[in-house]
């Protein structure tokens, strides 16, 4: 009877490990980000919590209405973003290639509007929340539609373009904002 019940506790330990294992893999999969307190006097690479690519001016442009993307992270200025605040919680986004302000293609309140740069001119469009979610990631929230920062379709083209989209806490609309120097 005592081998059968030290069988039966060893079976157990087994098969509880066989089942627990994968999900402690999941749960490790993506590391918790220490807080970052966010300044405006310091740049950013904005990264994707799906892919870890950062938010990029397309082709380093530097005009009105050149397309952001999600681009592998490589250190360029078109990859760095300051944080300008603009009163009631909300900020402007700018590049350091071109200093013009993160915003949102047309009309702006579009689901699915590409995200470009233009000249800041103080509209809602320009104007962005950054929600703390949790584990140092952000939603990144536009004022005039509510939506969040997202990445088209899957997410895991490369490059990817940005546009806003209802937020719904997936990965692709998480963002951290991880300090670089100049």
């Amino acid at each position: 009877m005592a081998k059968t019940r030290r069988r039966l506790g060893v079976f157990t330990l087994l098969l509880a490990a066989l089942c627990l294992g994968p999900f402690t893999a999941q749960a490790s999969a993506t590391p918790e980000r220490p807080a970052t307190t966010l300044r405006a006097d310091q740049y950013y690479e904005i990264q994707s919590q799906l892919t870890h690519r950062c938010l990029d001016v397309r082709n380093a442009g530097n005009g009105d209405g050149d397309a952001i993307d999600v681009y592998r992270c490589w250190g360029g200025a078109n990859q760095k973003w300051r944080l300008f605040p603009v009163g009631g919680g909300f900020v402007e986004i700018h590049p350091l290639n071109s200093q013009r302000c993160l915003d949102v293609a047309g009309p702006g309140y579009d689901q699915g509007a590409t995200a470009m740069q233009w000249g800041c001119w103080g509209g809602y469009k320009q104007h962005w929340e950054l929600v703390p979610i949790g584990a140092g990631y952000y939603e990144i929230k536009n004022r005039l539609s509510g939506r969040c920062l997202d990445i088209a379709g899957s997410g895991l083209d490369h490059p990817a373009p940005a546009m806003v989209w209802d937020c719904w806490g997936g990965a692709k609309q998480h963002w951290a904002l991880v300090p670089v120097t100049t």
